[in-house]
């Protein structure tokens, strides 16, 4: 899998602005079912597929990973190479996806042996590879500066957070939920983000521990 790019120290996460795109790995929990594509943003790509995309895919384990390209060319000329070689392991997209999610064609089962020898390639070359878990926590941190705005416009809207209703009501609280329960599942403090009311909503609302 050679290609033009080799690691240089990141300091942050990239989301294409500067010509990156990703080759990325995303395995489902649960079950040996593995999504495999590119994208300049691989995380707004896993929100497509669930709003709760942190227990849908698996970012426990040392499965999911993210192979940084310094172009989408470079990118696509992986993930091509990758899928010839897993496809006798092609597989229908489980049945909870989406349609509009699109990407049908890029599901493979009984594929981790060979998707963790793609990732040592990869990493012997020199590229650029990302754990799923640490690379996700990293971008939810740096967006967390948001959240504040976010509240903002949210109370502007519905009014004080005291009063909004419960997260079962449906959109948009349930978004809200599912958003808010990223940081918890991945052990980003929320800090002075978003307010102290804000944080006690949540905590009545969370379906995951805390």
């Amino acid at each position: 899998m050679a290609g033009g790019r080799r690691v240089v120290p990141v300091e942050g996460v990239g989301t294409g602005a500067s010509g990156r795109a990703f080759l990325y790995v995303l395995p489902c929990a649960y079950e040996d079912h593995a999504k495999l594509g590119i994208a300049t943003d691989p995380l707004r790509r896993m929100q497509a597929f669930s709003p709760r995309y942190y227990a849908f895919f698996d970012l426990d384990l040392d499965r999911g990973w993210l192979a940084e390209a310094a172009s989408v060319r470079e990118a696509r000329s992986w993930e091509t190479r990758l899928k010839r070689d897993l496809r006798l392991h092609a597989a229908p997209p489980p049945l909870i996806v989406p349609a509009r999610a699109a990407g049908r064609t890029e599901w493979f089962r009984g594929a981790e042996t060979a998707l963790r020898a793609a990732r040592t390639a990869l990493e012997d070359a020199g590229f650029a590879v990302h754990p799923l878990r640490g690379w996700v926590a990293e971008r939810l941190a740096a967006q967390s500066e948001h959240l504040g705005a976010g509240e903002q416009a949210a109370i502007a809207r519905y009014g004080p957070v005291d009063g909004w209703p419960l997260a079962r009501s449906g959109t948009p609280w349930a978004v809200l939920r599912d958003a808010l329960d990223a940081y918890r599942v991945l052990d980003v403090p929320l800090d002075d983000a978003v307010s102290p009311a804000l944080r006690a909503w949540h905590a009545r609302n969370s379906l995951s521990p805390g």
